[in-house]
Formats: C-alpha cells, sequence, structure tokens
C-alpha cells in the first residue's frame, strides 16, 4: 500500500502530494487509513503535530520569533513558551492563544514549510524581546553557523534596533549566557575581550589585564569531567596571577545585580590590573 511520506517535523503540503502523482480521493483514503488530518485544507498533519506547528497551520501562518529558535538551534530565553506566528499583514486571523506577528517580512518564507526563514525570525525577536535577549538569540544564530556575518550585516533589516543587533552582534560567545554577561557589562562601560587563550586554553570573558570570567551553561559543565577540567584551568589561572571569577546560569540570568556588583567591586579593587611593572 502507497503510504503518504510527511516531513520529519509531521507535516507536508497538500499541493507537495498532488503534483507527486497522488489523485484526491486516493489522497482521502489513504489519510483515513494512516490517521491524518487535513488543516486548512492545505496541510497534511499527524494528530501529534508540534502545537506550535498545529497553531501555524490552522491560522495561515509561520512559526517565528522565540517560537522558532529550536527549529534553528538558537538561544531561547527563559519565559517564552507562548507560540509565535508571522502571519500577513492584512490577514483576518486572530487567537488568544498565540502572539501574532504581522510586520512586514524581510524576506519570503521558504515554500510549503511551517517555519519561518531565520532573517524573519531574527527581525521578529528584534522587536519582541528585551535588547539583551534579542543579541543573546542573534548571537546564537552567528556562533552555531546558522546565518553568516556578512550576510547579516548586508540584510535590509527594517527597524532601527534590527540594524543595531546587526552591528553589534558577534560570533564568540559560546552561549546566550556569555552574551547577556558582556551586554551587561557594556551596559555600564565595561570592556569583556572574549575567547582570550591564557593557560592553554580560552576564557569566556577577559577584563582589564588580569579578571578572568568564566560562564557555566549548565548543559556544558553538568558533565563531572568537564567540571574537573575546568576547576584544574581555574587553579592554573591563579597560579599566574588571574583573579578568576565563575558565574552560572542562575546568576546571570536572575541574580545579574548582584554579578554586576561583585565585577565592579573587583575592578575598585584594581583586580583586573596587572601589578605595576609585571607583564599582562
Amino acid at each position: 500500500m502507497r503510504r503518504i511520506i510527511l516531513r520529519p517535523q509531521g507535516y507536508v503540503h497538500r499541493a507537495t502530494l498532488l503534483e507527486n502523482g497522488w489523485r484526491p480521493d486516493t489522497l482521502r483514503r489513504t489519510m483515513g487509513e494512516q490517521g491524518l488530518e487535513l488543516l486548512r485544507r492545505t496541510w497534511v498533519v499527524t494528530p501529534d503535530l508540534d502545537l506550535r506547528l498545529r497553531h501555524a497551520a490552522t491560522l495561515g501562518g509561520v512559526v517565528t520569533c522565540v517560537s522558532a529558535t529550536d527549529a534553528f538551534g538558537l538561544w531561547r530565553p527563559e519565559g517564552t513558551t507562548r507560540p509565535h506566528l508571522r502571519i500577513p499583514p492584512h490577514s483576518s486571523s486572530v487567537s488568544a492563544h498565540v502572539r501574532l506577528h504581522r510586520q512586514q517580512a524581510v524576506t519570503l518564507a521558504p515554500a510549503r514549510e511551517l517555519v519561518d526563514a531565520i532573517e524573519n525570525v531574527l527581525a521578529a525577536v528584534a522587536v519582541c524581546l528585551p535588547f539583551a535577549d534579542a543579541l543573546a538569540v542573534w548571537e546564537s544564530g552567528l556562533q552555531r553557523g546558522v546565518i553568516a556575518p556578512d550576510h547579516l550585516r548586508a540584510v535590509a533589516w527594517r527597524t532601527a534596533v534590527a540594524r543595531q543587533l546587526a552591528d553589534l552582534a558577534g560570533a564568540l560567545s559560546d552561549s546566550g549566557l556569555e552574551t547577556l554577561f558582556v551586554d551587561g557589562m557594556r551596559q555600564v562601560g565595561v570592556r569583556v575581550l572574549q575567547q582570550v587563550f591564557i593557560g592553554g586554553q580560552p576564557v569566556d570573558g577577559l577584563i582589564g589585564d588580569r579578571l578572568v570570567i568564566q560562564i557555566d551553561g549548565f548543559a556544558h559543565h553538568s558533565d563531572a569531567a568537564q567540571r574537573r577540567k575546568d576547576i584544574r584551568h581555574d587553579r592554573l589561572l591563579r597560579s599566574l596571577g588571574y583573579t578568576v571569577f565563575r558565574f552560572d546560569y542562575v546568576d546571570v540570568v536572575h541574580n545579574w545585580p548582584r554579578v554586576q556588583a561583585e565585577v565592579l567591586r573587583a575592578m575598585a579593587q584594581g583586580l583586573h590590573l596587572a601589578p605595576r611593572g609585571a607583564l599582562a
């Protein structure tokens, strides 16, 4: 028996099936036999289709903004569980269960897909999230190779904040936490150098000559062997005359004023400066 082949996410455009030789009557019968549904007379889907994709198929839109971060492997800020969809500016679709983005797209969405183009995702993030969170998403796209730096800066972004993000975003942060830390210190005029090699391996951040910042994301540092390696490197850095501050997710995301205050207090004590006459 011929079966309907869906995309890995659990959906396919009906027009694609018809172009591949399915007759409407045979398609309807086979959908019933496979337990598939037809949404908006357009999308053939599984009953357990991801809720974000189901909303997009039902409302005639595409998944965008923070709801598309998983699809591209991007950083996703806390507290962003409500589905975000982009729909045409003049669409009559409404829903109390989703956040609808009606702004004009930066580029066309991929044909017959339910997830927006990366440029549109970043454009939506720029106007929807606080600046630091948006920057973390944008930088994760650069760091993971989802979008190239030259292309990012060449896109004709439609908003001032998107253009600002394009100018500022870099690929040095290994995680959104690092972006949040660097941007938070930038807000008070402190420059953080990233991925500086000291003691044979890069550190997440270096302030001045001697204040090393290490950021522990849970996923990366939950492994015991990695943790031992980190502690070993911390000891080496201290033996070389560096002060090492290590912060984790809770510190950066939930206790930022305390983190910022600790760094500024260390700088007030001169811990970021090499001793007079010493090599940096």
